[in-house]
């Protein structure tokens, strides 16, 4: 008897000491960033346009002595693609413009594959990443000789037929902002897009409303790449102005934004096109830019993509489809994802980090994603 009496209280003892030592969010978190040696970072977690979690972790600058906060702006890198579609799609949807339009009647310049002159590259092939440009560092191409500048075009597929992940693809939903709107891209964004949904964020640093809290550029070993004080003096290097031939680089990468910020682009997009009783897009659309391109009928896309309209597709992850997008730029990685079958939505900021990625999502990502359906319990 005594034997049995001794074994409960083991058995209790141990319970109390799982239970104490249990890890919560906060301490889960911290480790994740915390394994992957990252500087600094930042995730919130939401449903429905709630937030569940949210927390920082680290520095937003190389010398360690400045926290992130969940307002701090950083680069977020390809993620800017994503949230530029935003602002395409709603110029789209005011004009009626059907996604079979070929950029160059958008633009008012050419836009063609050398091997292939006689066939329209289309709004619909840009945003899916079926145009046949491909992937590369230069986003200015000498479009008047095209015959001599085939590193930014594929020689082997026609427009629409093949996925190819492109920076000049993003660059172009910029070059029709502009086209489209008289506005450059970052006016246009700032009075549709950033202030109806009360964001701080900008195509350069120097035109953030709030300079106040922005993050040095870091390597992926954690060191200073570009610090935020001489990010923000850079502005002679940018050009706020209405030029869509001029402007095909800008939204492949250069938006800066918070988590905050990103959290709710991502909610927005979740809840059908509104937020707070702010509509930015119809659900139509939204329902739009998550389609396969290559099934709708009549498109121009016949090559089947992981993207829809600027929005990828993740579908092996727990809970359903994943939409979204990420940014890797040196030591900065970006993402936001929403999943439609449980309302979930993420954004995760991670600074100073070499970005492991496994099935093309940076691993500090893909734990939070996966996390997340603990909230559906």
């Amino acid at each position: 008897m005594r034997r049995i009496l001794s074994l409960i209280l083991l058995m209790a003892l141990l319970s109390v000491s799982v239970c104490s030592h249990a890890e919560t969010m906060e301490e889960y978190a911290a480790a994740r960033f915390r394994g992957r040696k990252i500087v600094g970072g930042a995730v919130i977690i939401s449903r429905n346009g709630e937030t569940l979690f949210s927390t920082t972790y680290g520095y937003k600058n190389a010398r360690k002595n400045q926290p992130v906060t969940l307002d701090t702006c950083f680069r977020i890198a390809s993620v800017t693609k994503l949230v530029s579609a935003v602002g395409l799609m709603q110029l789209i949807e005011e004009k009626g413009i059907s996604l079979e339009t070929p950029v160059k009647d958008i633009v008012g310049f050419q836009v063609i594959i050398p091997a292939f002159p006689d066939t329209p590259i289309t709004i619909r092939q840009v945003m899916s990443h079926t145009s046949g440009l491909v992937q590369t560092q230069y986003y200015f191409p000498n479009w008047e000789k095209l015959p001599r500048e085939n590193r930014y075009f594929s020689v082997k597929n026609a427009p629409g037929a093949k996925y190819t992940y492109s920076n000049l693809n993003g660059g172009l939903v910029g070059a029709m902002i502009e086209a489209l709107s008289g506005q450059s891209v970052n006016s246009y964004m700032q009075e549709h897009v950033f202030e109806p949904l009360g964001i701080n964020a900008a195509y350069h640093p120097a035109l953030l409303k709030d300079q106040s809290d922005v993050a040095d550029m870091m390597t992926k070993a954690g060191g200073l790449s570009t610090s935020a004080s001489r990010a923000i003096a850079n502005i002679k290097d940018y050009t706020d102005t209405c030029e869509p031939r001029a402007h095909t680089n800008i939204t492949s990468g250069r938006l800066y934004i918070s988590a905050n910020g990103l959290n709710r682009i991502i909610s927005m997009l979740q809840r059908g096109g509104e937020l707070d009783g702010v509509r930015i897009l119809k659900k139509e659309t939204i329902e739009q830019m998550m389609l396969p391109q290559h099934t709708v009928e009549g498109s121009s896309v016949v090559g089947e993509s992981p993207y829809g309209l600027c929005l990828y597709r993740e579908e092996n992850m727990p809970g359903g489809t994943w939409y979204g997008h990420q940014g890797r730029y040196d030591g900065l990685t970006s993402n936001i994802y929403f999943q439609p079958d449980t309302g979930l939505s993420v954004a995760v900021i991670a600074n100073g980090y070499k970005g492991h990625a496994v099935d093309d999502i940076v691993t500090i990502a893909r734990v939070f994603m996966e996390r997340a359906q603990e909230y559906l319990d």
